[in-house]
């Protein structure tokens, strides 16, 4: 009878939906999942009977909900807001060692000038000579301690970038594995909804250590590069991201794709984590040692060049106070054996004469050059690297906030589509729970129509 095949393809219809629904409350936690809908479809019936309603309902598919432009968009604001993340603690992490008493470059420049201009009380004095050269002692430890921390910072930036290397480099392989199971999966007839998500987690955990871009391919699988063009997945087949290391430093790197027998050179910024990672050593913290050097040299040839002019309590000529590593001023800076009657104060030898003294003071004041800060004094130099460094750092706070949001708000407009409605699903248990006990009852009914026609024989 047809009734009772209309009614069970009915049945069968509803008990995929009723399926569908329960996969989805199931996962209703389950982070990146995309919910389902069952596809259904009127079967039409014979061509040659015009009374006939038709021969039921079939399931032509099982649709995964989702968006390619939102996913696109949601990746996308992943890489923005990875980028300015680690890019923000990177400034304030900057902004907290120049700020901090014992790295205080300014605080060691005062106090050695105030040093200096004690001493023009009473020159030959031993003990105001003395505490000139434990000042400089004292400066030359800030210098050391101020080129340790950024230089940890910088080892710290290539342990980082050599460890989101390793994670890209994984995740290009996952993809590519769950790019080749996709592929079989929809070969067999199977329903590939599952991988696919896991597909989407793994590029969007990408997006966040680099920006990528994807193109959606004919057999189910996803091509992915990089935002300048190189190659990292196409099909199953993916590339490998090496760091190739800076000759003259070993802590700065450039980036290069390896894929089969080809290397592609990866020019600018790659986005995200590694892309701020780069940008900071590159923009900031490089710069800022280079001018912490500058300054550390100056000092020491400042010094060293006025005292030289200058003669001793003992009438000898004037030793330098300063000595450093050409190679690495700022780590290096000390100062040297010199004893507090050796402070060159005099021009004459005069123990009461300090015109020497008075022009070791007006290096307080004295135009110098430090890169990336132009000419002028030690002390300008270094606040103006402490305030440069702050302006940055709120810029990229906020630039972060900002980021942040619109990354939030892209999970969000994916998450009303794809995401699980628990309210939704509660609805249609119920509907295809009715759907499927209505069409019991057809059944019931047509099996009570059948044992009547029955009894009348």
């Amino acid at each position: 009878m047809n009734l009772v095949n209309i009614a069970m393809s009915g049945l069968n219809a509803n008990r995929v939906g009723l399926e569908v629904t329960a996969q989805n409350v199931a996962n209703v936690n389950t982070p990146g999942y995309s919910r389902q809908q069952a596809i259904m479809a009127s079967v039409g019936g014979s061509k040659h009977n015009a009374f006939e309603a038709g021969m039921g309902v079939e399931v032509t598919s099982i649709r995964r909900v989702t968006d390619g432009f939102l996913v696109k968009q949601l990746w996308s604001t992943s890489s923005t807001a990875a980028y300015a993340a680690r890019y923000t603690t990177n400034m304030s992490h900057l902004e907290n060692t120049l700020g901090a008493d014992g790295f205080s470059l300014s605080a060691g420049l005062d106090s050695v000038f105030a040093a200096l201009n004690d001493a023009t009380t009473k020159p030959e004095s031993q003990p105001l000579r003395q505490q000139i050269i434990n000042e400089a002692e004292a400066i030359s430890r800030r210098f050391n301690a101020l080129n340790d921390a950024m230089h940890n910072q910088h080892k710290d930036m290539h342990d980082q970038r050599t460890a989101a290397v390793s994670h890209t480099n994984s995740l290009l392989s996952n993809i590519a594995a769950v790019n080749q199971q996709i592929t079989e999966m929809q070969g067999a007839g199977g329903n590939p909804a599952q991988l696919m998500d896991t597909r989407d987690m793994l590029i969007g955990e990408l997006s966040k250590v680099m920006e990528v871009k994807t193109t959606d391919q004919a057999d189910g699988t996803v091509q992915v590069t990089l935002a300048s063009g190189q190659p990292l997945v196409m099909g199953g087949d993916y590339g490998q991201l090496k760091a190739i290391p800076d000759p003259d430093d070993a802590y700065m790197a450039t980036l290069n794709v390896e894929f089969g027998h080809q290397s592609f050179a990866i020019k600018g910024s790659v986005g995200g984590e590694l892309g701020a990672l780069n940008d900071y050593q590159n923009d900031v913290l490089k710069p800022n040692q280079l001018a912490i050097n500058d300054m550390a040299k100056a000092l020491a040839e400042e010094f060293n060049t006025v005292l030289a002019t200058g003669k001793d309590l003992n009438g000898n000529d004037g030793k330098p106070l300063f000595t450093y590593d050409p190679s690495n001023p700022a780590a290096s800076l000390t100062i040297t054996d010199i004893k507090a009657e050796e402070l060159a104060f005099s021009s004459d030898g005069t123990p009461g004469n300090s015109d020497v003294l008075k022009n070791l003071i007006d290096i307080s004041t004295k135009p110098v050059a430090i890169s990336g800060f132009g000419n002028l004094s030690l002390n300008d130099a270094f606040t103006a690297m402490v305030g440069e460094t702050a302006i940055k750092a709120r810029q990229s706070e906020a630039d972060f906030e900002a980021k942040a949001a619109m990354n939030k708000q892209a999970l969000a407009q994916r998450d009303n589509l794809s995401a699980v409605s628990k309210d939704e699903e509660a609805g249609n248990l119920m509907m295809f729970a009715n759907a499927h006990n209505a069409n019991m009852k057809v059944i019931s009914t047509a099996n009570d129509l059948f044992q009547s026609v029955l009894q009348l024989f």
